[in-house]
């Protein structure tokens, strides 16, 4: 099952050309992988699991251009390592994609400053919205 991110465009996303600003994308991810931590992983606040982004790609698809409604950033995780996973995610509205992104999240230990395992609550959390197989979410 994917996680869900409504997000809202703002006149300040869009470029010259009319079209939302590349950059911008990463700030959706950024909200989106913000919420995801905070519902699926019980993140709590700074310090006390803390992560950090080793790797963010981002495959641009289409244009998007200004309008009221939300798009939606949807998250899943694809792989559950010892110290980090992948987040894979998606702006889309309806059938229509925008942009794909693959994520490498780090688990950070901020007093060491250096990566940690991921505790068993955490693996725990992240398994449950691992995607199988057969490409379910």
């Amino acid at each position: 099952m994917s996680h869900r991110y409504d997000c809202r465009i703002r006149w300040s996303d869009v470029d010259a050309y009319g079209h939302v600003n590349n950059v911008k994308f990463y700030e959706y991810l950024q909200e989106a992988r913000i919420a995801f931590l905070m519902q699926v992983n019980d993140a709590g606040p700074a310090g006390q699991r803390g992560y950090v982004v080793a790797r963010l790609d981002v495959d641009y698809r289409r244009p998007l251009v200004y309008r009221p409604e939300p798009i939606a950033v949807e998250s899943w995780v694809k792989r559950v390592g010892r110290s980090s996973y992948d987040l894979r995610s998606r702006v889309v509205d309806g059938s229509e994609t925008f942009a794909d992104a693959h994520t490498v999240i780090v688990a950070f230990d901020s007093v060491a400053q250096r990566s940690r395992p991921l505790d068993s609550d955490e693996r725990v959390a992240l398994e449950r919205e691992l995607e199988d197989g057969s490409g379910q979410r």
